[in-house]
C-alpha cells in the first residue's frame, strides 16, 4: 500500500469538504473526526459478528466489513493530515516520509484485543490533541500506533494491501461525488 498516494488523495477530499462544509468559527473538527473514527470501527466491528457477538448466528460479512475499514482508513488518514500537518509538517510527503519510519505493524492475539486496544489508542489521542501539557512526540506516538493498531487488524481480518487501496480509491470517489451533490 502506497501512502503517500492515499494521503495525498485524502488531503484533496479534505479540500473538497472543507469547500462545501468550511469551518465554523472555533469548531474543533480534528475532535469530530476523531469521534467520526470511533464510530466507524464501531461499525466496522459490527459487520464481524462472530468476533464479539456471543449471543448471535450471524456471520462476518468481509464485504462490508472492507468497506467500513476503509472508511476508517478515511478518517485515521485525514486525522493525520489534521493534526499532524497543520501543527508540524505542512507537507503530505514529509508527513508520509516521517510516519513511514515509525510504523510498526502491531497485533494483538485477538481481533476482540486488537479492535479494544485501536479504541483505547484512539481515545489517548484524543486525550492528547486537547492537553496542551502534551508534547509533539506524544501526538505523534499516538498517530503512529493507531496506524500500527489498524494496519495490524486490517492484515488479521485477512485484507490484502492492494484490495484496500482499491476500496479506499472506490469510496474516495464516492465521497467526491457526494459533496457534489450536496451531501
Amino acid at each position: 500500500m502506497n501512502l503517500t498516494i492515499l494521503f495525498e488523495a485524502q488531503k484533496k477530499l479534505d479540500e473538497h469538504i472543507e469547500k462545501e462544509h468550511p469551518r465554523e468559527p472555533g469548531e474543533d473538527r480534528l475532535a469530530k473526526k476523531i469521534l467520526a473514527l470511533q464510530v466507524e470501527l464501531g461499525e466496522l466491528a459490527n459487520e464481524l459478528p462472530e468476533v464479539f457477538k456471543f449471543w448471535s448466528h450471524k456471520k462476518n460479512n468481509y464485504e462490508r466489513a472492507l468497506k467500513e475499514y476503509v472508511d476508517c482508513l478515511h478518517f485515521i488518514l485525514s486525522i493525520g493530515l489534521e493534526e499532524v500537518e497543520d501543527s508540524f509538517f505542512g507537507d503530505v510527503i514529509q508527513i508520509y516520509s516521517h510516519y513511514y519510519s515509525k510504523i510498526v505493524t502491531i497485533k494483538e492475539n485477538t481481533v476482540i484485543k486488537q479492535f479494544n486496544s485501536l479504541f483505547l489508542e484512539v481515545g489517548l489521542l484524543s486525550d492528547t490533541t486537547d492537553d496542551l501539557a502534551y508534547d509533539v512526540q506524544s501526538i505523534e506516538d499516538d498517530y503512529a500506533n493507531i496506524l500500527g493498531l489498524f494496519f495490524g487488524l486490517g492484515e488479521m481480518l485477512g485484507f490484502e494491501w492492494e484490495e484496500i487501496e482499491q476500496a479506499y480509491f472506490r469510496k474516495n470517489k464516492i465521497n467526491h461525488e457526494r459533496q457534489v451533490q450536496g451531501y
